[in-house]
């Protein structure tokens, strides 16, 4: 009878549990490290909500060892982000292109604050055309020094 009650607790094989909920692989005695040392890919993982594997104590180092990958970002909100820290030079480590990041709907804001800078903004793709920032934002957030954009004319009258 006693077996039978602790072998709930007792450690088993990672890969075999991962159908398990999260609560039950911390009563079982797995940590985040466990999953990166068993090579397991954030991919298999998906089925959980990001903020339960974020409290189970996943972070930004245990999802990059795990291969996290551009398209992984969607699932993750701004809240997500801002928790993790993650910042451009972090994106930019899983390959992200142009399309993965206007495909996030971060704002002009959220990139700046994120660390993003033009030059990092074309390297993967961008242009004025595709970014789906206003010229004035491009300005205002990422110092666009290559070539000063013209600002919108509100008035003809000269002083």
């Amino acid at each position: 009878m006693w077996q039978k009650a602790t072998s709930m607790f007792q450690k088993k094989n990672l890969p075999a549990c991962l159908h398990y909920s999260l609560s039950t692989l911390q009563l079982q005695g797995f940590i985040p490290a466990d999953f990166v040392e068993e090579g397991v890919s954030w991919e298999q993982l998906t089925h959980h909500t990001t903020a339960s594997l974020l409290d189970f104590g996943f972070v930004w180092s245990d999802m990059i060892a795990m291969n996290f990958l551009p398209h992984h970002f969607k699932l993750l909100e701004w809240s997500h982000m801002q928790r993790l820290n993650i910042n451009s030079v972090q994106m930019l480590e899983t390959a992200l292109s142009i399309h993965d990041l206007v495909a996030l709907r971060l704002t002009p804001q959220q990139l700046h604050q994120m660390g993003w800078n033009w030059a990092q903004i074309t390297d993967i793709g961008g242009t004025k055309d595709n970014i789906n920032i206003a010229a004035s934002d491009i300005s205002i957030y990422f110092k666009d020094n290559k070539k000063q954009l013209p600002l919108p004319v509100l008035s003809k009258f000269k002083f």
